[in-house]
């Protein structure tokens, strides 16, 4: 496999954020929450404890991940909803 796509949910609030990210060798993908900037503000604003990441999806290629990343965006309506961090 070369990545996921994965949702992050933020437990004190239920907002999510909707992103994809390879798998790495060295396993930094395990611990990976998201690189949005208004999810990293509140990753700092809430801590890292009270969020926690689901896969969604995983993907063969580079193509299928931008392609499937923009499907599940699409789907949740990520970027206009208030529910989510996608901006």
């Amino acid at each position: 496999m070369y990545g996921f796509i994965y949702i992050t949910t933020n437990h004190v609030n239920g907002r999510q954020y909707i992103g994809q990210k390879k798998y790495d060798k060295s396993g930094k993908w395990k611990k990976y929450l998201g690189s949005g900037i208004v999810l990293k503000r509140a990753i700092e604003k809430y801590g890292e404890s009270n969020f926690s990441k689901e896969i969604i999806e995983e993907c063969e290629t580079k193509e299928a991940l931008d392609d499937r990343e923009k499907y599940w965006i699409t789907y949740y309506n990520a970027v206009d909803s208030d529910d989510f961090y996608n901006i």
